[in-house]
């Protein structure tokens, strides 16, 4: 009996040796502070853009609000101390018009670039709202040879990457995607030299999504992070557990995989392009997302924001709607961040409360990771600041 017992103790021991967990360690979100940003009667609590800014003594969160505002304005929220918030007015018509706000980047109060989409142009303005400079983002030998334009489509999980003396737009062609669907001859990204002037289209599909099928613009728009630290350009795609890591001259360096478990087998496209509801909110729905990638300066670590699959029942009901847009509804998909070193490794896995959060403007901040709060309070934007305890 004893040998017995002993012969199983050792092939436990060895079955445990020779198939190891490789399940990520869960990390712990370690609540800070509550942030809450006041909005009039006339400014919306749903946001396009949102920019976190570091200037040393004032830490702002910049948006802009696309529905109620008549009037444009680019709003500097302080983080500490809300009387030293301000709002920026930006003219649509006139000598200062940019024609339309679509996005923006603010380098400092008196560099803040307007994107006007449409128009393929992107307009340097001050605090005081005066245009300093204007540049165009359609046209040249770049765009002639290519046959096609190109659209700026900077979306909340996408905003613009500023690399100094060159900005980069997450981009998308601007066709008709039922037509000639041939990702493979599509960038992702424009890429603007404001010294010279100069734009290139850059970076392309990765190879799992060419021939796979139709996925649709809201599983194609990549997110791009920015680290300094090593100067790497680092662009995530919503259905793809590879990232593709480029230089600063736009030169791929690596396609590390990342946490390849939530991936591996999740993840289906349509055989043909199609917008048909029928087909196409099950399709686009049912399959998890990444978000966003993250550069943390002040840990040295990235973020990966993950949102799974949302169930048959949501599904169903943004189907019969024929929205875009997730309605409301009891069961949300399942949210985590991802955590890893600078080398891309592994560090670990926050369980977000899909009850209480949304992933999609998660911010990385001074104090540590800003995530926004749900909430049915339409005068006021409520955030949650976190360390992340490892």
């Amino acid at each position: 009996m004893k040998k017995t017992i002993l012969f199983l103790s050792i092939v436990c021991l060895i079955i445990g040796c020779t198939t190891p967990d490789h399940r990520s360690p869960a990390l712990e979100l370690v609540s800070k502070r509550i942030v809450e940003i006041p909005l009039d009667d006339k400014t919306s609590n749903a946001w396009w853009t949102l920019q976190y800014l570091d200037l040393d003594r004032d830490e702002y969160l910049i948006f802009h609000d696309q529905i109620k505002s008549k009037e444009k304005k680019i709003h500097f929220a302080h983080l500490q101390d809300q009387r030293k918030s301000f709002q920026v007015n930006v003219s649509i018509d006139g000598p200062n018009g940019v024609g339309h706000l679509d996005s923006f980047l603010v380098k400092n109060l008196d560099s803040i670039f307007v994107l006007n989409q449409y128009g393929y142009r992107l307009f340097l303005i001050d605090s005081s709202g005066t245009v300093k400079d204007r540049y165009k983002l359609i046209g040249g030998t770049n765009q002639e040879n290519a046959g096609i334009t190109y659209l700026p489509l900077p979306l909340p999980f996408s905003p613009i990457v500023d690399l100094g003396d060159k900005l980069v737009f997450p981009a998308r062609a601007d066709i008709n995607s039922l037509e000639n669907y041939a990702p493979e001859f599509y960038k992702t990204g424009i890429s603007l030299d404001l010294n010279t002037r100069n734009f290139e289209y850059q970076f392309d599909y990765p190879d799992s999504y060419v021939n796979s099928g139709f996925w649709g613009m809201h599983l194609e728009q990549a997110s791009l992070a920015v680290n300094f630290k090593d100067s790497l350009l680092v662009q995530s795609f919503p259905i793809e557990d590879r990232v593709m890591v480029y230089d600063f001259d736009m030169n791929l360096v690596s396609s590390p995989s990342l946490f390849r478990e939530y991936y591996e087998g999740k993840f289906h496209s349509l055989p043909e392009a199609t917008m048909e509801p029928e087909l196409f909110y099950p399709h686009i729905y049912s399959n998890p997302t990444n978000k966003a990638i993250l550069f943390d300066p002040y840990r040295d670590v990235y973020y990966r924001i993950y949102s799974g699959p949302y169930s048959e029942e949501s599904i169903e009901l943004m189907r019969k709607v024929k929205s875009v847009q997730p309605v409301k509804h009891p069961e949300s998909p399942d949210q985590r961040i991802m955590v890893f070193d600078r080398q891309f490794n592994e560090l670990g896995v926050i369980e977000v409360d899909k009850e209480k959060y949304w992933v999609d403007f998660v911010k990385v901040v001074r104090e540590g990771i800003l995530i926004p709060v749900k909430s049915e309070v339409e005068d006021k934007n409520i955030f949650e600041i976190f360390e992340i305890k490892f």
